[in-house]
């Protein structure tokens, strides 16, 4: 089922995101911080494994994660957000690897590859 998790969105943001979710038959989620330290998967419901939060282990930028949702549909539904001005700046796509990754992991990816593009690189070059 297609579902996207939200993150440190403000009440009112959240509420939009929910509506407009509903319209697309998405489901949405706000993930308490309490939370963050439990595998995506496990968020989605798809693995029962948690863990105890990291110290650390905390961030309160916002944040999407689209998951089970289609290129074609995810384009649509992007440019709902952006008309509707319902821009979140870090945004995922569930791929095998990321699923695993705990919430504040999927963060620190995302900043990184945030900051590498401002920089004008790569997130994952090799420094040789």
């Amino acid at each position: 089922m297609a579902k996207i998790l939200i993150y440190n969105c403000n009440p009112t943001k959240a509420a939009k995101l929910k509506m407009l979710c509903r319209n697309f038959f998405i489901e949405a989620q706000e993930v308490d911080k309490a939370d963050f330290g439990k595998p995506v998967a496990a968020l989605l419901g798809e693995n029962a494994e948690t863990q105890a939060p990291a110290d650390g282990a905390d961030f309160d930028e916002e944040m999407l994660y689209f998951a089970d949702i289609n290129g074609g549909f995810l384009s649509i539904l992007l440019d709902q957000l952006r008309r509707k001005k319902l821009t979140v700046a870090l945004k995922a796509v569930k791929t095998e690897t990321n699923v695993q990754f705990t919430s504040y992991e999927l963060y620190r990816e995302l900043s990184a590859e945030r900051a590498a593009v401002q920089e004008g690189r790569t997130a994952h070059e090799n420094s040789q």
